[in-house]
């Protein structure tokens, strides 16, 4: 239960601007910034799934077509392994141009249907030892160069098995100084071995498997990579190392990252195939890209619904804040007697009642104040009566003329024994008295309150002596305005009193009138200063409240009546201000209108 209700302390404390800030960020803006970044992660994830999968398709894809050719391939030369035919034409001792005759009429219609056929088969050759057969179309003897090709090579290696191999030889015509192949390779000894080798070549058409791994290379880049880890086809260009030989390149050297590798499959499980793969690297920037999208997506959709709540907060937020702010400054004019109603659309919300209540009151109240000052009218007047009555009293008993008759005895006395110091501060006090009693107004120039003041400090300086010294600054242009009269020389009093008295070393006042301009406005600025021995910032706190909440106290009688006066006469128009340091000195300054504004002031305080 305690800690409950000091929760709610807190929670009291903070002011309604700041409560409604912290419900929209706590209540609308984060929740709406996690569902929308939950849902971005979800659809990110869901995105990169659908993506992988679209890898994978493409991937099987081209896996799928380049195998279904190799297949292909095999399937051709199983058929011409098996033709018993073909092995008969290709044993026979031909003489002289007998051969063409048994070419043209059954070994190229054998070989050439299958290229009509299959399409994706560039080239099928059948080298044989048979140096009887004239070289060309799709039978070739086999020489020493043939001998030396690696293709050939290759087919020893493997004893004669059907195998996949690529390799490249130089371009007799065309583009380029060289020529990739590759081709399904096997010896053709189906029957009797006979008296010569034959050998059997079937190029695959490279371009088409080219095209087929260039057809997915929005989502992969797709590399053909054989036994030795060659990469022997890509989707890309730079499959050759750059030598003369054009040599293939190792997948291992190629310049990407090989943590990027997603997919990597054998071809086949074919002993013909054996360690062939086919290996495909992602395209990051497909996903990237669709994952940006999905991400500006959701981004804008949490924009629009921050801003939108946004909106609809301030709004509300706007209507409460504008109502109570009315409803709180007419409170705290009830502090300065200003009980004015609340003109405002109050609406019917609770707000709206407080605001209803309050005039209410504030009618009740200005009911009861008219009521109250009118006793208090009767009041004074009767105080005013009795006071004028002892004053009347007072004077008919004390005579001023006896007063000034007897200071100047005093003064013929001085003079007579040359008590030169006593001479001034009799002239001093004897002026002051004067002053006093011809000053009937209460407003006084600057100067007729300075001159008083500065008779003042002249008496001061005779009792301290060479401990203490004054200085007085004025502007010239400031001398004749008029100010409430005793406006100055209780400050001086207070800080000689207070401030210098009891401090070590001699004390120093200094009283300062200026111009004082404020928001191009101009004002008189007065300010007393000592050197003394300071007040602490907690008593300037307590004395500044006393004199706004109009406590007495017997510390400051003279800033209080000063303070008083002047907001008497200037009501809200003036500024007080005391600052002080412990040990460092007091300043007591306040600001006012000029004598044009405080004319009205007076004028209308007189009526």
């Amino acid at each position: 239960m305690r800690l409950r209700l000091r929760i709610f302390n807190k929670i009291d404390d903070i002011p309604i601007n700041i409560k409604f800030i912290l419900i929209s960020v706590f209540c609308v803006i984060i929740p709406i910034l996690t569902v929308n970044l939950i849902f971005l992660n979800s659809l990110s994830k869901t995105v990169r799934e659908r993506e992988e999968e679209n890898f994978k398709i493409s991937y099987e894809r081209a896996k799928t077509d380049i195998v279904n050719v190799i297949r292909e391939s095999v399937a051709v030369s199983h058929s011409i392994y098996t033709d018993a035919d073909i092995y008969r034409e290709l044993d026979r001792f031909y003489e002289k141009g007998e051969y063409y005759s048994v070419f043209i009429s059954s070994l190229r219609e054998r070989t050439g249907r299958y290229l009509a056929i299959y399409r994706n088969i560039s080239n099928i050759t059948i080298y044989t030892s048979n140096k009887t057969i004239d070289s060309g179309g799709h039978f070739i003897v086999i020489d020493d160069e043939i001998r030396e090709s690696s293709w050939y090579k290759k087919n020893k290696e493997v004893d004669g098995r059907p195998v996949l191999y690529a390799f490249v030889e130089p371009r007799e015509y065309g583009e380029g100084k060289y020529k990739e192949f590759l081709s399904l390779i096997r010896t053709m000894d189906g029957y009797q071995r006979g008296m010569h080798d034959r050998v059997l070549r079937i190029d695959i058409d490279t371009v088409w498997i080219r095209d087929t791994l260039k057809r997915e290379e929005d989502y992969l880049s797709l590399y053909v990579v054989d036994n030795e880890g060659r990469v022997v086809l890509s989707s890309k260009e730079y499959i050759y190392e750059d030598n003369d030989a054009y040599n293939f390149i190792n997948f291992d050297d190629l310049p990407f990252d090989k943590e990027e590798l997603l997919l990597d499959h054998k071809l086949g499980e074919a002993l013909y195939m054996k360690g062939w793969r086919l290996i495909g690297v992602p395209n990051e920037e497909k996903v990237y890209m669709a994952m940006k999208q999905s991400r500006n997506f959701i981004l804008l959709l949490a924009f629009i619904s921050m801003l939108v709540s946004g909106i609809l907060v301030w709004i509300i937020l706007s209507s409460y804040n504008y109502r109570i702010k009315r409803l709180s400054n007419h409170i705290s004019k009830f502090g300065d007697g200003q009980l004015d109603l609340i003109i405002l659309n109050e609406g019917k919300d609770e707000i709206g009642q407080l605001i209803r209540k309050f005039n209410k009151m504030a009618i009740r109240i200005n009911n009861l104040i008219n009521d109250i000052y009118k006793l208090e009218v009767q009041k004074r007047d009767l105080e005013l009566e009795r006071v004028q009555a002892e004053i009347n009293f007072l004077q008919s008993q004390m005579n001023p003329h006896f007063l000034f008759n007897t200071l100047n005895a005093m003064l013929i006395v001085s003079v007579k024994n040359n008590y030169t110091e006593i001479i001034d501060v009799i002239k001093y006090l004897s002026k002051t008295l004067r002053r006093l009693l011809s000053w009937k107004d209460d407003l006084v120039t600057v100067e007729e309150e300075i001159c008083f003041t500065e008779m003042y400090l002249k008496i001061e300086k005779f009792r301290f002596s060479e401990k203490f010294k004054y200085d007085i600054l004025i502007d010239d242009d400031v001398r004749n305005f008029k100010i409430p009269k005793m406006s100055i020389q209780p400050l001086v009093e207070n800080a000689c009193k207070h401030g210098i008295q009891n401090i070590k070393g001699q004390g120093n006042i200094i009283v300062e009138v200026k111009l004082y301009e404020e928001d191009f406005e101009k004002n008189l600025k007065i300010s007393v200063k000592d050197n003394g021995i300071g007040i602490s910032e907690e008593k300037v706190a307590e004395i500044l409240m006393n004199l706004e909440e109009d406590i007495y106290t017997t510390g400051s009688i003279g800033i209080r009546n000063v303070y008083r006066r002047l907001k008497l006469y200037y009501g809200k128009d003036f500024k007080f201000f005391i600052e002080s340091k412990k040990d460092k000195g007091t300043n007591v300054s306040f600001i006012i209108p000029l004598e044009s504004k405080l004319s009205d002031l007076a004028h209308t305080k007189d009526m």
